[in-house]
């Protein structure tokens, strides 16, 4: 794979999430991936490290890299495993730290974001649709993002001097603004708060994610 001019920033969506949940809130130079499905990985998360860096691998140039929660995540895998190929994270709500909120609280939470028509109706089938396909692969993959350590990563990212962004929101109860905070510090990076909208923040403010993404 050779990148395009115009494809030299990536995005990484969150937990079972599509590209295609982010895409309205992307700049044109951004584009977001597509994670390999929850019946090809089973649900493990090594493998979906093993998947992004194999993108950057065959793109074989330097990428601005961006993700949510367990995106962001992946994303500081990748920055680790290849730190030549990244000049660059924006880290909105990164997992990357044990977690303390419960699971069933995350789902039950999610549950009613989707009545209350936070998430478009196609992004709520595919999510649905996988997960009765393949429960106990998408419970596995929750509990490995719930309790990721990847206080090594960070640190390589850091010792490699990797320019960071970690993007908090005050109103989330899962990557917490505590849990940012700490992230960035292990990162050596810089810190910027959005005031509401939970982990979802940017479903219900595309311009502030856009203009983030645009700095």
């Amino acid at each position: 794979m050779v990148w395009k001019m115009d494809e030299l920033s990536l995005f990484v969506p969150g937990f079972a999430a599509r590209g295609s949940l982010y895409r309205p809130g992307l700049p044109n130079s951004w584009r977001a991936l597509e994670p390999p499905p929850l019946g090809r990985t089973h649900g493990r998360f090594q493998v979906y490290r093993d998947w992004l860096v194999g993108v950057l691998a065959d793109g074989g140039r330097p990428v601005r890299l961006a993700g949510h929660s367990m995106g962001a995540a992946l994303a500081i895998t990748a920055a680790a495993d290849l730190p030549d190929l990244v000049e660059g994270l924006i880290l909105f709500s990164p997992a990357g730290l044990p977690l303390s909120k419960p699971m069933l609280d995350s789902l039950l939470l999610l549950t009613l974001q989707a009545l209350q028509g936070l998430y478009p109706a196609a992004e709520v089938a595919a999510v649905v649709t996988a997960t009765i396909r393949h429960p106990w692969a998408t419970y596995r993959l929750a509990r490995e993002a719930h309790d990721l350590d990847l206080r090594e990563e960070m640190g390589r990212v850091s010792a490699a001097g990797i320019p960071t962004l970690v993007v908090g929101c005050a109103t989330d109860t899962l990557t917490t603004p505590a849990v940012c905070d700490a992230v960035a510090r292990r990162l050596g990076g810089e810190r910027r708060d959005v005031e509401g909208g939970g982990h979802m923040w940017m479903l219900s403010n595309w311009p502030e994610f856009q203009g983030i993404l645009d700095r």
